[in-house]
């Protein structure tokens, strides 16, 4: 592709800066260039134009395109090579729409979703009900007030108000609201070694990168998270005190060293606790220890269904106002009539029941499952889950990505381990598989697995 015609193309995907846009030019570029990446309009392999040149083709300095460039080194889209220039990376990253891409499937195991609609309570409500806005134009950044504190009473830890929330449309949203608020090219934010790929999408969506650190079943390691703290000085620390993918639960030891770390070395920390609900137990938060320095997400989207986009962060004191000014940026406000709804499924009072019997429900259904999966397929590796909706298998000798198609060839879509980890390493030889479909479904998948393991050559 000619310089030309590229920028030409660049520009377009740059757009003209909107007013009191707070993201910069390098910011812009970068966006426009991994767009291009990530939708195969740029391939693997092909050069780009030299930082001066395309800063003249643009009208941008050549620092800005440096700039741009560097963050795109970091995200893993293109690589730098010494005294040839920059080119689109060979393979790329997982990204997370090649992972929610459909295909002809008889079972979807790919998906961590609730199958359907079953979970809302039969509420019986009028137009009028879901019309009744605060404020009544609809347009409340942070989300009507009384959702907020339902929020704030039942489904965060102890120590948040109804103040501290930013109502969101679901846990994904809440994710890059976060991002977007708190990072910028170049900035770092520490993760497990296995994450979840929504948050790897929206760091590197940003321009920054995410950086792994050990751990095991129980969290982080308390050491290495330190040591990372003090290497890379992250804009955050993101954890999963209900691990998605592997259904770890993070251990209240853990947890109190995770925030005394926080405390010490006054670095933030962000918790999805989008699956909290479903686990066996509870489920830990360093809120108590750090209050000042935990953020908190979540949803109803495990809970009571995904089609119900509703979600939120909470936040300290001095976060809660970038967050809301990042939702002003992306769309204004959540939509009345998802808010007036979810106010009304928290006020019910079968709601934490449902949830509990919802759960139970999983459970026995992962019950299910493992024993079909212990039985058809033995070479399997694999830890029960401790709540959550799916489960983390080892596959022996195998790259995940390979036998994702071939599983597809077979009728069934699972999740390739390589997308929950920013390295693809120590993920690659995994996939995820949910287990919230009902026991007939789950034994047809079982079956199918087995067929595609038959058939499938390392």
């Amino acid at each position: 592709m000619e310089v030309e015609q590229f920028a030409v193309i660049v520009a377009e995907r740059m757009g003209s800066p909107r007013r009191n846009e707070r993201r910069s030019r390098a910011e812009r570029l970068f966006d426009a260039v991994r767009e291009l990446v990530e939708t195969g309009d740029l391939l693997a392999d092909t050069r780009l134009p030299s930082e001066r040149t395309l800063g003249t083709a643009l009208g941008l300095s050549r620092g800005t395109v440096a700039s741009a460039y560097l963050a795109l080194s970091r995200v893993g889209l293109i690589e730098r090579r010494h005294g040839s220039g920059s080119y689109v990376r060979a393979g790329g990253l997982p990204t997370f729409s090649r992972w929610l891409r459909e295909g002809a499937i008889v079972v979807d195991l790919a998906k961590s979703v609730v199958p359907d609609a079953s979970l809302l309570p039969d509420l019986r409500l009028r137009v009028e009900d879901l019309l009744d806005a605060r404020p009544q134009d609809g347009y409340g950044p942070t989300g009507d007030p009384r959702l907020r504190e339902l929020i704030a009473a039942g489904a965060l830890p102890p120590g948040f108000a109804a103040d501290d929330v930013v109502v969101t449309a679901g846990a994904q949203q809440a994710i890059h609201l976060v991002a977007d608020a708190l990072l910028r090219p170049g900035d770092r934010v520490l993760v497990e070694e296995t994450t979840y790929p929504g948050m790897l999408a929206a760091v590197r969506r940003f321009g920054a990168e995410a950086i792994p650190v050990s751990g095991d079943r129980h969290g982080f390691d308390p050491d290495a998270l330190h040591a990372a703290i003090r290497r890379h000085r992250p804009a955050y620390v993101f954890l999963l005190p209900l691990h998605n993918p592997t259904g770890n639960v993070l251990s209240a030891r853990r947890a109190r060293a995770i925030a005394d770390i926080a405390v010490a070395e006054s670095v933030l920390l962000v918790e999805d606790r989008t699956l909290a609900d479903l686990a066996e137990g509870p489920v830990p938060s360093t809120a108590g220890r750090a209050p000042g320095l935990t953020v908190c997400l979540g949803s109803l989207s495990k809970t009571v269904w995904g089609g119900l986009r509703v979600g939120w962060v909470a936040a300290p004191a001095h976060v809660r106002p970038l967050v809301a000014e990042a939702k002003q940026r992306t769309d204004l406000a959540c939509s009345t009539l998802d808010q007036q709804l979810a106010v009304h499924i928290l006020r019910d009072p079968t709601h934490r029941a449902r949830v509990r019997a919802w759960s139970d429900t999983l459970a026995r259904r992962r019950d299910h499952f493992a024993a079909a999966l212990t039985e058809h397929l033995p070479e399997w590796e694999w830890t029960l889950p401790r709540g959550g909706l799916s489960v983390w298998v080892h596959l022996p000798n195998t790259d995940g990505e390979a036998f994702v198609a071939t599983a597809l060839r077979h009728g069934v879509a699972v999740s390739p381990g390589a997308v929950f980890s920013p390295t693809r390493s120590p993920a690659g030889n995994h996939i995820r598989l949910t287990y919230a479909w009902p026991e007939p479904v789950l034994t047809q998948a079982t079956a199918l697995l087995a067929k595609a393991w038959a058939t499938h050559t390392p």
